[in-house]
């Protein structure tokens, strides 16, 4: 029964490789009044990147792709042509090397049996593209962090505060008892009026003997 299962197994997982596979079928060179384009026919869309040596050579990387041994190479209203020449790169990649007259202008097309030509770009060109982006948001958030500091007032310590407060009580204390009235400003006038209330009582006794 184990020997059943794996061997299940193992052809299932072959299978699985298999159509896994995606192979490079076909290169066509089509010229549409001057409009370049290379049209590659192939299993499945994969990554390619394009270098440009100049503006009639260029070769394109394609990624996950395998060449077919059935390959052919076509030409549409493409006579001048100089070389199209496909090599395996090793690690499952392919490069396409193509010479002819403003080739590094083309479009380049991806055909495929599951869904319509698809036009695909540059894969260095995206990655550009990420790159600005990404080093644009850093720049922005750095200038963003930079205006912050600038604009935060300073953070005063929590002793000072406390200090600053009571010296605040301290003043108002001062300024509400100079405010307030004398309180021994009627007992001196008390005092002076028991004087002379004594002194005049003391007069009329004198005088009556």
């Amino acid at each position: 029964m184990l020997k059943k299962i794996l061997f299940t197994l193992i052809i299932f997982t072959g299978l699985s490789a298999y159509a896994g596979d995606n192979f490079l079928n076909s290169v066509v060179i089509d010229n549409n009044d001057g409009d370049m384009s290379v049209i590659l026919r192939s299993d499945e869309v994969t990554k390619v990147k394009k270098e440009v040596e100049s503006s009639d050579k260029v070769i394109l990387t394609l990624k996950g792709i395998a060449q077919s041994p059935n390959i052919n190479t076509l030409y549409k209203n493409a006579k001048d042509v100089n070389g199209l020449i496909i090599q395996n790169d090793g690690n499952n990649d392919l490069k396409v090397y193509i010479e002819a007259p403003n080739i590094a202008k083309a479009d380049i097309i991806f055909d495929t049996p599951n869904s319509a030509p698809i036009t695909v770009s540059d894969s260095t060109d995206e990655e550009r593209v990420l790159w600005s982006v990404i080093s644009i948001a850093i720049l922005l958030l750095v200038m963003r962090s930079a205006k912050n500091i600038c604009t935060e007032p300073p953070k005063k310590d929590i002793n000072e505060i406390i200090k600053e407060r009571e010296k605040a009580l301290y003043r108002s204390f001062q300024k509400e008892v100079a405010a307030m009235p004398s309180i021994g400003y009627k007992l001196k006038a008390y005092n002076k009026h028991v004087i002379k209330g004594e002194t005049l009582r003391s007069y009329s006794t004198y005088t009556k003997v």
